[in-house]
């Protein structure tokens, strides 16, 4: 692992590296593998109770891959043409130098790999490192209809899963060359093709090393390729989706991720998506139809850091409504760059760009072409701050439909601030305008529609004579239509920015003289370049946001179902005893209480140890708990823990005051509040949140 000072020190020298645009074609490192046996897989001619070291001695089942902890250097190798259905979960983890690498032997189709009913997950990795998967068909169907109900009978489905559940750091997965199709799941960010997440609510847990290239993916639920995690907490963040474990985690990224080269068709809602992720690069992908049975982005990211999203083709989303464009740079970004990428025919624009209570910011949009998304082109949903939009080549034809240029989506954490237009063409044959807040432009090109932002100082509004507009079709190499012609008045029309990554969309060195508008320049013989002072982006500082007072490390209360004996009072809700939040509060019905009533706290079938109680309550003297008993259920009964405590409360405000229960350590599955009484000056009886530890 890298010392603390030292990731630190990486971490800053990729954000400088971004903002400078260097273009950054680096990929994780190649290991190779040592030693180690190599095994056989044939569904036809094997046997289980062969070696498995030969393809003449092949074994024949995944339950025996299943059932066989392999080693650093081994290989499993399924024969070309094959099929098996279930679940295939290897055991063991390879090592630096010597991962476990599963692929096929023989020729023919890939060995097909289908899912069943009773397992969520086709090919699983859980708390496993150093593997590698190539060359397999994997499909997960399901009868059941998509819903966006989490909970639906589908269930979160995984062609491909790699749980990390509170083991730390893993490194070097590696999923290359897939067939994936057919993965039918609900409504989730932990349901589609290629799912990576992360758990990390007591160990801070996150992945090293990732590569997904070459797959393809079709129709697949609800994402293409997915990485999450719940080790979240910084800068304020507030709650995410309900299917992401709480509580949780201190925040932990992935690092050294690419995903690249792969094609995604109809993921039923986002195609690319990841989270809590540092220095990700995502490039060289092609995703057609996503979003096309609910509304989202089909490439988008959110809470992660130093994003660099390149030579990407986004087309044909449907359900734009709400979302819908080919890039979103999501929730809690710092330090994106999004460049070369091609974006057509997309339902909901080109760019969103959010932001809720927490920072996005430092978004540069560059070298890119759009033409005929629909909608809106650019949409700013929040708070943004400083984005820096230059040298894209819009085009707006008549199968867009008649698009805003730009709006603005009202949130709570307010309006769009410093974004700064440069250098764009603005190609139109109908639009219906801007939303300028937050915006300013300078030195962009207009053309047709009502385009024109006349507060623009060195604005062009001729024809831009570009080769062919509107004439890119399905490719990222069919746009030439968007390069300039000999005497385009964009040509030397725009103003240098600094650090501009270096080439073009189509990967002409910049400049060639004063820069040309537009994500082409121009190649011919052009005046020499005039000196103009250029644009230098300037990253907004990140000031850390207080952290909202709530739970400790270690509460065990949000892993289990809460009830509550009594009847809740209208606008308050059972969740609000263990959502790690101390500003929801559950209260009791303010009328006709008796005691004794119970809050029992139910985990299920898995088994805790705690031995401390806390209970935060605010206004106690005025709705808070006074008398209770403390009790576990040994499975057949309940036993007390610690009878006749007695709480006396001194706030009468918005104190978060905490009353702490010692007990001795107990294990079990169930725990449960006895409530006998509580100071009712309200009616009710109230707690803002109930936390459950195992204090060592």
């Amino acid at each position: 692992m890298i010392a603390e000072s030292a990731k630190k020190w990486l971490s800053m020298l990729l954000v400088v590296v971004m903002l400078a645009g260097i273009t950054i074609m680096s990929s994780p490192t190649k290991v190779m593998a040592a030693g180690g046996n190599t095994y056989y897989v044939d569904n036809l001619s094997g046997n289980d109770s062969n070696g498995g070291t030969s393809s003449g001695s092949a074994w024949k089942t995944l339950t025996k891959v299943n059932a066989t902890t392999f080693a650093p250097g081994d290989k499993i190798l399924f024969k070309a043409g094959g099929s098996w259905q279930g679940q295939l979960w290897p055991k063991g983890s390879g090592a630096s130098g010597s991962p476990i690498v599963i692929d096929m032997y023989g020729t023919g189709n890939k060995p097909l790999i289908t899912g069943v009913k009773s397992e969520l997950s086709t090919v699983l990795l859980k708390n496993q490192e150093y593997w590698e998967i190539n060359n397999l068909e994997v499909t997960n169907p399901s009868s059941d209809p998509f819903t966006r109900d989490w909970k639906g009978a589908r269930g979160e489905r995984r062609g491909v899963y790699v749980l990390n559940e509170e083991s730390g750091i893993l490194n070097h997965i590696y999923i290359k060359n897939l067939n994936i199709h057919d993965v039918d799941g609900v409504y989730t960010t932990r349901s589609g093709g290629i799912i990576f997440d992360s758990v990390g609510s007591w160990t801070p847990s996150a992945f090293n090393d990732v590569l997904i290239d070459g797959n393809t993916l079709t129709d697949v639920d609800a994402y293409g390729i997915y990485i999450s995690s719940n080790c979240i907490v910084r800068y304020g963040m507030g709650d995410l989706w309900e299917w992401v474990p709480k509580p949780y985690g201190a925040w932990t990224p992935s690092t050294n991720v690419k995903i690249s080269n792969n094609t995604v068709v109809r993921a039923a809602t986002g195609a690319i998506a990841w989270n809590v992720t540092d220095g990700a690069i995502v490039e060289h992908n092609t995703v057609q139809e996503a979003t096309y049975l609910a509304t989202n982005a089909a490439i988008w990211w959110a809470y992660a850091d130093n994003n660099v999203v390149q030579f990407n083709e986004s087309f044909a989303t449907r359900n734009g409504s709400e979302d819908g464009t080919g890039f979103d740079v999501d929730a809690g970004n710092i330090g994106s760059v999004v460049q070369y990428n091609y974006s057509h025919d997309n339902a909901g624009g080109f760019m969103l760009y959010v932001n809720d209570t927490y920072y996005t910011t430092n978004t540069i949009v560059r070298y890119n072409i759009s033409q005929n998304d629909k909608g809106r082109i650019f949409r700013y949903s929040g708070s943004i701050d400083t984005v820096l939009n230059y040298n894209n080549s819009i085009y707006v034809g008549a199968a867009s439909g008649n698009p805003v240029m730009s709006d603005y989506f009202t949130k709570s954490s307010g309006s769009p601030k410093n974004i700064k237009n440069y250098n764009n063409v603005y190609y139109s044959v109908g639009d219906r305008g801007w939303t300028l807040t937050g915006q300013t432009f300078d030195s962009n090109a207009y053309y047709g529609g009502k385009t024109l932002v006349s507060s623009d100082a060195h604005k062009v509004t001729v024809n831009p004579k570009l080769v062919s507009p509107g004439s890119g079709g399905t490719g990222m190499n069919t746009v030439t239509g968007y390069q300039l012609q000999s005497d385009s008045p964009l040509i030397g029309a725009g103003v240098p920015i600094a650090n501009n990554g270096g080439r073009d969309y189509f990967g002409n060195l910049l400049y060639n003289g004063d820069p040309d508008i537009g994500a082409y320049e121009y190649q011919g013989t052009v005046p020499p370049a005039t000196n103009k002072t250029p644009i230098v982006f300037t990253p907004a500082p990140i000031t850390p946001l207080p952290k909202p007072p709530g739970p400790a490390p270690g509460n065990l209360a949000p892993l289990a179902t809460m009830t509550a004996s009594i009847a809740t009072l209208s606008g308050s809700a059972i969740k609000g005893l263990n959502d790690s939040s101390y500003d929801n509060a559950w209260s009791s019905i303010d009328k006709g209480v008796t005691f004794p009533n119970y809050i029992t706290l139910d985990f299920g079938t898995k088994t805790v140890t705690a031995n401390q109680l806390k209970l935060i309550t605010r206004f106690g003297t005025g709705q808070g708990i006074t008398k209770l008993d403390l009790e576990y259920y040994n499975g057949t009964a309940w036993v007390p823990l610690k009878t006749g405590v007695q709480l006396v409360w001194k706030s009468s405000d918005t104190t978060n005051e905490a009353q702490i229960i010692d007990f001795n350590s107990t294990t079990a599955t169930q725990f449960r509040v006895k409530i006998n009484g509580a100071n009712l000056k309200w009616g009710n009886f109230a707690i803002n949140e109930l936390e459950l530890y195992n204090n060592h």
